[in-house]
């Protein structure tokens, strides 16, 4: 191994790191193996006996296998602890170095392909993350529009069994409460239009001079949804669309060096059987250069090139970051979605339920009471499913 590539030993129970710990490396296990454990509380403050104690068991890796590479490239604190089961050592590969880096992939191609390998699972488990959140925030945005329109109308309801000049507590305490205002604002307002969901592609630069590029006519398919991903695409010149369908925008990708189908390319290096398929049809917008690295062909042609496996890693990691800023910036949106509309909707519907049936004997509210019952029943169970969809956040592996 190159001499950037750090060989440590560690005896059974001896920790590597520990959760909570932000490291400019990241591990691949030599011999032994090494147990991943997570905890509820942070390791400093209830101490390393008591967390071990109370830790989840989350995985084993051994040999040949990578542990922290996630965390250590994004320069984020680990997840988990990892601690030595037998007499065991790892190589430490340099995260924050690039060009240390760079020199570790020169002398071992394969630490680089299994890197992309395991960014791309993780990388695919977070766009599928973003997608449903997105998603989500559009349904939810559209049912607690509907939600208000069908509170007003019981409103307006309860409104016409009121005689002239003589007010009804019920109905008073209806419209003074804090979801009326919010369901006429979400009856008169236009819908939401969330954030663009597009992401940079990573931009790399062709060291080799001796690829071959290949041509393709404005309209020709490069990828198509549904298909098994058995090649990547780094464009030299010309413009691609990622096409999205309904009423979004296509995602152009026009940047000399953008990289396109990476992420099934290297999940399917990583598969004992290639099965991971494109998630969308991208075409060229105009005539279009590219090289075009089959998957049988990636290890070798990324082991002539080392500084291009680096920076299309970095650019993955930078995908990341930025799915990562479009992913919170939606979360936040469905939230205040959810506790500010949706849940005072909820609040105000049960009030107005308990009120109504104090006066369940009167058959001309038997139907307000009705749509309240039940409404308020599917606006609670909606609301639990959009929290699941929030929380799934937390079971992305690393």
């Amino acid at each position: 191994m190159n001499k950037e590539a750090v060989s440590c030993s560690y005896f059974p129970g001896e920790p590597v790191f520990l959760q909570g710990d932000k490291i400019p490396e990241y591990f691949k296990v030599i011999s032994g193996r090494f147990a991943k454990v997570r905890s509820e509380k942070p390791v400093k403050e209830v101490g390393v006996k008591r967390m071990l104690a109370e830790a989840e068991m989350i995985g084993i890796v051994s040999h040949q296998e990578l542990f922290g590479e996630i965390e250590a490239l994004m320069g984020q604190p680990q997840p988990f602890s990892v601690f030595a089961l037998d007499e065991s050592s790892v190589f430490s590969i340099p995260a924050e170095n690039h060009d240390d880096m760079k020199s570790v992939f020169a002398d071992n191609p394969s630490i680089g392909v299994r890197t992309c390998v395991s960014f791309a699972g993780f990388l695919n488990q977070f766009f599928n993350h973003f997608t449903a959140i997105a998603r989500e925030e559009v349904d939810m945005d559209s049912f607690t529009r509907s939600t208000a329109r069908d509170y007003l109308a019981v409103i307006n309801e309860l409104d016409s069994f009121v005689s002239p000049g003589r007010p009804d507590k019920l109905v008073e305490a209806a419209k003074a409460h804090k979801a009326y205002e919010i369901a006429k604002e979400l009856t008169q307002s236009g819908s939401i239009r969330p954030n663009s969901t597009s992401v940079t592609c990573g931009v790399v630069r062709i060291a080799d001079k001796e690829v071959i590029l290949q041509k393709f006519k404005a309209g020709s398919l490069l990828c198509r949804k549904g298909e098994v991903g058995d090649r990547l695409y780094i464009i030299t010149e010309g413009t691609a669309e990622v096409i999205i369908g309904g009423n979004n925008g296509n995602i152009p990708i026009n940047a000399p060096g953008s990289i396109i189908g990476e992420i099934a390319v290297f999940l399917n290096i990583g598969a004992a059987s290639p099965n991971m398929r494109r998630t969308a049809d991208v075409v060229c917008a105009t005539d279009l250069s590219a090289v075009v690295v089959q998957l049988e062909q990636v290890e070798e042609f990324f082991a002539r090139q080392p500084e291009l496996m680096t920076k299309m890693l970095m650019a993955m990691v930078s995908r990341s970051d930025n799915t990562r800023s479009l992913c919170l910036a939606a979360e936040k949106r469905l939230n205040h979605l959810l506790f500010e509309k949706l849940g005072v909707l909820l609040e105000a519907i049960n009030s107005l339920g308990h009120s109504l049936s104090q006066r369940q004997h009167q058959a001309n509210y038997a139907r307000p009471l009705n749509f309240c019952s039940h409404r308020s029943r599917d606006v609670y169970n909606r609301f639990k499913q959009s929290l699941e969809i929030l929380k799934s956040r937390t079971s992305l592996k690393t």
